[in-house]
């Protein structure tokens, strides 16, 4: 063990505190403080970051949670790495780099694909009596099958001419064609 005063080394192993018991425990000195932001922000991983200082892994989780101010270094390094990375980026996506722009939009402005994007519109469409049939349906196999369905309740007028549905009329395109061919095909 150490001196509690020696702070030419990252990290000691101290005694408990006069006065307290328990096991002996790391502490990050100074210099070792400044080894895990320097670390950190250069992207090194915790476990290369624990044994530059000495130490396991679960070691320096322990003294992260006892020495707020090495869990301070290592979030401050991390910071840094993380502006650098996204200054590259940048760098990169405004050189042109399409694959960089889209990484941007995804990782900092929340875009995923494939889910659609949340909009509070509100819209009016006026489609100036425009009726839209399917393409497999004729104008009266439509209008009938919602007047069945409950969604079109207005009377035929007079002075249409009555056709059953299904039914091809010689007069009419639709009676020239084959019956299997309809719109769309």
């Amino acid at each position: 063990m150490t001196d509690r005063n020696d702070d030419n080394l990252p990290a000691r192993l101290v005694p408990p505190e006069p006065g307290e018991t328990g096991r002996s425990h790391w502490r990050v000195t100074p210099l070792g403080i400044a080894l895990v932001e320097e670390l950190a922000g250069r992207g090194c991983h915790v476990s290369t970051i624990a044994r530059a200082l000495g130490m396991s892994k679960d070691a320096f989780r322990s003294c992260r949670d006892r020495q707020p101010e090495v869990d301070d270094a290592y979030h401050a390094g991390l910071a840094r790495e993380h502006d650098a990375l996204v200054t590259n980026l940048r760098t990169a996506a405004d050189a042109g780099n399409v694959v960089a722009n889209i990484f941007l939009l995804k990782a900092r402005h929340q875009y995923r694909e494939g889910e659609a994007l949340e909009a509070n519109v509100n819209l009016s469409l006026n489609t100036g009596g425009v009726l839209v049939v399917p393409n497999k349906m004729t104008m009266e196999e439509f209008l009938e099958e919602r007047r069945r369905a409950g969604q079109y309740d207005s009377p035929q007028r007079p002075d249409t001419v009555e056709r059953i549905p299904g039914q091809r009329h010689p007069s009419t395109i639709e009676g020239v064609l084959d019956p299997e061919t309809r719109r769309g095909d």
